[in-house]
């Protein structure tokens, strides 16, 4: 097992990322199949505490979920060695860092806790690449093997590793200031916990960390690696810490309650990344009422459980023993091709009368006219009434100029009454234009050309970068609305570090609604440009794009404009942004506040445009 484990770091080694995701991903899909008691205890877990907020098939579709994201996460951290400091920061984007410097700067370190979440072995690392020093404290594992592997592959990074009951280190980690890192979301026997309302239900829950932040007046920072596409969002949330005057019981129990409320939060927001195949309700309150006690409480289906990431390993250690040492066959199938409105006439596997498995699939939709307008297909499919769930699907749209547009994804849901197609897992669209859309999740409408999403999304041109969250357009993203929390930047560099401004940044509250058939786009409710001469705030901004190259030739800001250079402010109802030249004109009758330098010289601010970078 552990052999294997090491043959697939050797493969991850040699294989550009993405495709050690992709590897990742696919051993993930299949100890989802393989492992019965682990897929069953995660669904069971998520009916008992989410109830009926989400269907039979939408827990399964997310306890799949579950299991992608962990395989994902495994060639991730044997990558991780070979990943530079720029390329985790391109990896990574941060929300919230000045929350980790706020609570740094009382003088008593950070206590960062994360959940089993997205791919949590990443948080250090990226933290560490901007500056914060620190280590994690760290349980250990039940094979000494894979314990000195992790190890390892945090030291490499610069990561110190405490071990459990390490407190005095811990405390001295604190005491320099630096930041120690913790995974307090599961029930142990061994930890001192109380109990805390967790999904509607008292929980086990750990202490240690509330009791650490008491002792050493370090604030607890929760945070969470939030998987998107092939990139990673780093939120790290507002510092924790006890209220005065309570006494260090009540403040542990306290800060406990807090921490565990957060997690669940963004559990709910991403239920897909979180382990729910650990028995998170296992130990129950000894005094729990006895109509309390007739409530189910998740078991496992089997006896023998294993830890999920070891059981994960196991799988991934035996399919890469093969891959690499006994080569990989290709499963011998029909595919069949119908129309849009048509059933598949793919050849069907071994099935049920509920559950039938195609070795291949493979569906096309028509014009009128008899052109090919789209296609669908995957390396096999499982067909559940109307439902068909596809593996690894490649889409193709047909613009009416034939002009096609790529979509690729971990796994689709085929809808045959409406040929809906619902993408899930580093969900990418590439357009003939070069234009690409990342995004977690993504329903492709191939019948109108359309797509939409309400998941954070991603699109890129060579000259441009634009997220948000939110998304309803055409197919080829020709015309499509982004509806919140919209930052665009222009000619994006691999080499910009956090905190630099050398790129000119728009936000906007939203919608950004972008027409590349007319080359316009419209940003609407506080506009905000950020040029590294000056800002400029409006309340809409209409951008003029180039035709090649899609990025703004000019904007026209319209609506209470308010531009601010160094100490100086001007105002008007309109403007005009060049921001090749970062030149701002203000039309109508604008005024102007200026201010004196603080050497007493002359002011810095240019009528009519912005200053050059230096007076």
């Amino acid at each position: 097992m552990y052999l294997g484990l090491q043959g697939l770091r050797v493969v991850v080694q040699v294989l550009p990322l993405a495709m050690s995701r992709a590897l990742g991903r696919g051993l993930g899909l299949f100890a989802y199949r393989v492992l019965g008691a682990q897929r069953c205890a995660a669904m069971d877990h998520l009916e008992y505490a989410l109830g009926d907020a989400y269907t039979p098939s939408q827990r399964d579709r997310i306890t799949r979920g579950v299991f992608l994201n962990l395989g994902a996460n495994i060639v991730e951290w044997l990558a991780l060695p070979r990943l530079s400091t720029k390329g985790l920061q391109r990896l990574v984007r941060s929300e919230g860092v000045d929350h980790l410097r706020t609570a740094l700067a009382q003088g008593h370190g950070a206590i960062v806790i994360t959940p089993h979440f997205g791919n949590w072995e990443y948080i250090s690392p990226y933290l560490r690449t901007l500056g914060f020093e620190g280590g994690v404290l760290a349980r250990p594992l039940r094979y000494p093997e894979y314990e000195s592997l992790l190890i390892n592959l945090r030291a490499a990074r610069g990561i110190q590793t405490l071990m459990r009951g390490s407190t005095k280190e811990a405390a001295r980690l604190l005491q320099r200031n630096q930041v120690l890192g913790l995974l307090p979301d599961q029930d142990i026997d061994s930890l001192d916990g109380i109990f805390v309302d967790f999904f509607g239900h008292p929980a086990h829950t750990p202490v240690g960390p509330a009791t650490l932040s008491v002792m050493t007046g370090a604030p607890i920072v929760p945070c969470f690696m939030i998987r998107e596409g092939s990139r990673f969002r780093l939120v790290i949330t507002p510092a924790l810490s006890a209220s005065e005057g309570m006494d260090r019981t009540q403040a542990a129990v306290a800060l406990t309650k807090a921490w565990s409320q957060v997690f669940e939060t963004y559990i709910r927001r991403h239920p897909h990344h979180w382990v729910w195949m650990h028995r998170r309700w296992k130990t129950r309150p000894a005094d729990e009422a006895p109509w309390l006690a007739r409530v189910p409480i998740p078991k496992p289906k089997r006896r023998r459980r294993a830890h999920p990431v070891l059981a994960l390993a196991f799988v991934v250690s035996l399919v890469s023993l093969v891959a690499v040492f006994g080569g990989c066959g290709k499963p011998d199938g029909s595919v069949g091709t119908v129309g849009a409105n048509a059933t598949t006439d793919s050849e069907m596997g071994a099935g049920t009368e509920s559950d039938a498995q195609m070795s291949a699939f493979k569906l096309t939709g028509y014009k009128p006219s008899g052109e090919k307008r789209w296609e669908l297909s995957g390396r096999g499919a499982v067909a559940d009434g109307d439902i068909i769930t596809i593996l690894e699907p490649d889409g193709i749209g047909y613009d009416e100029s034939g002009r096609a547009t790529y979509l690729t994804a971990g796994a689709a849901q085929v809808d045959q009454t409406n040929q809906h197609v619902r993408m899930e897992y580093e969900v990418t669209v590439h357009t003939s234009d070069g234009l690409w859309l990342t995004a977690p999740v993504l329903h492709w409408m191939p019948e109108i050309s359309e797509v939409a999403t309400d998941t954070p999304v991603r699109i890129e041109t060579d000259h441009m970068l634009i997220r948000g969250r939110g998304l309803r357009g055409r197919t080829e993203l020709k015309q499509s609305t982004i509806f919140t929390d919209v930052e665009l930047v222009l000619n994006p560099g691999d080499d910009e570090l956090p905190g630099e401004r050398t790129q000119v940044i728009i936000t906007c509250d939203g919608p950004l609604t972008f027409d590349y058939e007319n080359n316009v786009a419209i940003f609407e409710n506080n506009v905000h440009v950020q040029d590294p001469r000056g800002d400029l705030y409006s309340d809409k901004l209409v951008a003029y794009l180039d035709e090649t190259s899609h990025t703004i030739r000019y904007a026209e800001a319209i609506g209470r404009v308010r531009m601010e250079q160094f100490q100086n402010t001007a105002l008007s109802e309109r403007a005009i942004y060049e921001p090749a030249i970062g030149k701002i004109t203000l039309v109508g009758q604008p005024s102007l506040l200026v201010y004196p330098d603080s050497d007493g010289g002359d002011p810095t601010l240019a009528f009519g445009g912005l200053a050059p970078d230096t007076p």
